[in-house]
């Protein structure tokens, strides 16, 4: 059947194992963005660059707490689509087709952003034409054979191959660096060309790095990341590519930031400035030393490359998923098995295409659409986070939860063009981030409409406890009255999914809390949800503003607190940053490995930043841990 040959093309036939598992959600989450993007964002913001790390961490926190439930679900349930759980726990096609456009939307401008990150890379290597645009089209044609070739499975393949080559760059390239241009240490602020890197974020910048932080905790509702989470073997396999990618930010993301910070004063030094990719720029001076620092850049060249074009077709594949399982299947439920993989390569074609069309004509709009992606994706939130956690006196109807992704969508188009764009906060007043507001609206929004429908309503029940008048079933497996899979009272029979391969019981919250008895989760401890959040309150850079200032010709008007050659609050975001990563590991390894966390941290870490904090923060870990 149709829905058999889904999951062998789009899911690997669920039989990934750990180190697949590992090499492909590696090479999917750190994409153009990281190899390409971090360090041309330190060459030009230097340290706040960072951001990128504790979002990553906020990413990870994501995976960690939601992974287990959406993974065992879709085995019990025969989720294979990424839009399967939203559908099967609340039941509407109105919420349907609102997760998959917030899934289809953000995907599109991240596949348009890794076709724009070929084309720079590639012309800036080459020192071809910047509007060239045959080098992206047929490493596009490439991406697209592979996706045709075998589906989820090869795409794994060449992940984990690309993944290892960027490991290796990373490894390798910053080693160069630092042997034949230096490091942190060695530069000399007096003489470096950016010496406001050293001054402390202004109070815009240190609002903005909070947001940006927790913008990102959505990336787990994204459809590639959720077919790898569908396609793991086992919850081993998983949680093993979980740890890779909590480890991977400091293997990639720290290393962007040295490289673009460092290469700051490499390309004053060849008399370079302002290139249009200051990473090719850097790649091509360590170019022109010859021997192996030649190789090296040729070789880091291909982990760009590489880096961009796994990103790239997981994105196509999850693409073409979900538009195949929630549009054209349920136009032709009866099409052969043939004819849907025929449907998807059509699909993903197209995909494909749009994408090429937006990156090439799209022109200084695509920054803009870039700059909204995450806070899009991050609309789903409460969709997901209701729909795995809340109990039955806390659910919500479908509809509420539509319209607050809908008007949160909204709000967040609206404050970037209405308000964000060409924002200058000594003339506009504070700065927001779009997607943190939109989200707020979101949550707000639900709550107003729950509110209102529970109080107009004359029973005393909840929404959730309405169910409990339509038609019952009796589970012989655990001899238990739940819900038939019948619409909800005053429910329209179009907005009821026909969707049979769920099976005959309703998903209520009563259900998935009891699908995950005797498994321990850090987001169903109320505590974990509060730690994390402090954490990321101590990751943003909580100093003075603009400290030391700088004087008219651009240098700085005192010396600045610097470890090793960073600047102390930088120093601070990775200490604590670090924190919350060990943590992360605390989950799964419990209390030997706090202890030595906690001995690590003030061994490497107090130093550097304010025993104030340092000190509160390791006694609050240890009270935690003994409480636990």
């Amino acid at each position: 059947p149709p829905e058999d040959s889904l999951p062998r093309h789009y899911l690997g036939g669920r039989s990934f194992g750990p180190v697949l598992t590992a090499g492909t959600m590696f090479a999917s989450f750190f994409s153009g963005y990281t190899v390409v993007g971090v360090p041309n964002e330190a060459y030009r913001s230097g340290f706040l660059s960072l951001r990128w790390i504790t979002s990553a961490a906020i990413v990870g926190l994501g995976f960690f707490g939601t992974a287990a439930r959406l993974r065992k679900l879709s085995l019990v349930r025969n989720h294979q689509s990424p839009v399967d759980f939203i559908s099967d726990r609340f039941r509407s096609q109105i919420l349907r087709y609102t997760a998959v456009t917030f899934q289809i939307f953000p995907s599109i401008i991240y596949l348009t952003a890794q076709c724009t990150a070929i084309r720079t890379t590639f012309n800036s290597i080459f020192r071809l034409d910047p509007n060239n645009v045959g080098a992206v089209i047929g490493i596009c044609l490439i991406i697209l054979l592979f996706e045709f070739m075998g589906g989820l499975s090869c795409v794994a393949l060449t992940d984990a191959v690309q993944g290892f080559i960027m490991v290796l760059c990373f490894i390798i390239l910053p080693i160069v660096i630092k042997k034949n241009f230096g490091g942190w240490a060695d530069l000399d602020l007096e003489s470096y060309p950016r010496q406001d890197f050293y001054q402390t974020p202004s109070s815009s910048e240190q609002w903005l790095f909070w947001n940006f932080t927790i913008v990102n905790f959505c990336f787990f509702s994204l459809p590639h990341f959720l077919q790898r989470t569908y396609a793991a073997k086992s919850l081993g396999a998983l949680k093993f590519g979980f740890n890779v990618v909590t480890l991977g930010p400091w293997l990639t993301m720290l290393t962007g930031t040295f490289i673009g910070t460092v290469g700051v004063q490499m390309l004053a030094d060849a008399g370079i400035e302002n290139p249009p990719s200051p990473f090719g720029a850097i790649l091509t001076v360590l170019m022109d030393l010859g021997g192996f620092p030649y190789f090296v850049s040729c070789f880091s060249f291909t982990a760009s490359l590489a880096a961009i074009m796994s990103t790239a077709d997981s994105l196509l594949i999850a693409i073409s998923h979900v538009l195949t399982a929630e549009v054209v299947y349920p136009i032709w439920p009866n099409a052969s098995p043939r004819r849907v993989t025929i449907f998807g390569r059509i699909v993903s074609f197209l995909s494909i295409s749009v994408a090429l069309a937006i990156s090439i004509l799209g022109g200084k709009n695509l920054s803009d659409l870039a700059a909204i992606q995450f806070g899009l994706s991050l609309q789903l939130l409460p969709v997901f986070m209701i729909g795995l956690y809340a109990h039955k006196s806390t659910d919500c109807h479908p509809w509420s939860l539509a319209a607050g992704s809908w008007l949160g969508f909204v709000t967040t188009f609206s404050l970037h063009y209405g308000y964000m764009k060409g924002f200058n906060p000594e003339i506009d007043g504070p700065p927001f981030n779009s997607g943190v507001m939109g989200c707020a609206v979101n949550v707000c929004v639900v709550f107003i409409i729950e509110a209102v429908r529970r109080l107009s309503s004359r029973k005393k029940d909840t929404a959730v406890q309405e169910e409990d008048e339509t038609e019952m079933f009796v589970d012989e497996r655990d001899d238990k009255v739940h819900p038939s899979m019948k619409p909800r009272e005053h429910q329209p029979e179009w907005d009821m999914p026909h969707i049979s391969r769920f099976g005959d019981v309703a998903l209520t919250p009563d259900l998935v809390w009891k699908c995950m008895e005797g498994v321990r989760e850090p987001f169903a401890e109320s505590w974990f949800g509060v730690l994390m959040f402090v954490l990321t309150l101590l990751v943003t850079p909580l100093v003075g503003a603009d400290t030391p200032p700088l004087n008219e010709d651009g240098t700085l008007a005192f010396a600045p607190s610097v470890v090793r050659g960073i600047p102390s609050w930088a120093m601070s975001i990775i200490g604590f940053t670090a924190l919350m990563t060990l943590i992360f590991f605390w989950g799964k390894f419990r209390f030997g490995f706090v202890l030595w966390v906690v001995n690590m941290y003030h061994h490497f870490v107090a130093a550097s930043i304010p025993y104030s904090i340092s000190i509160p923060a390791a006694v609050f870990l240890c009270d935690i841990c003994v409480h636990y």
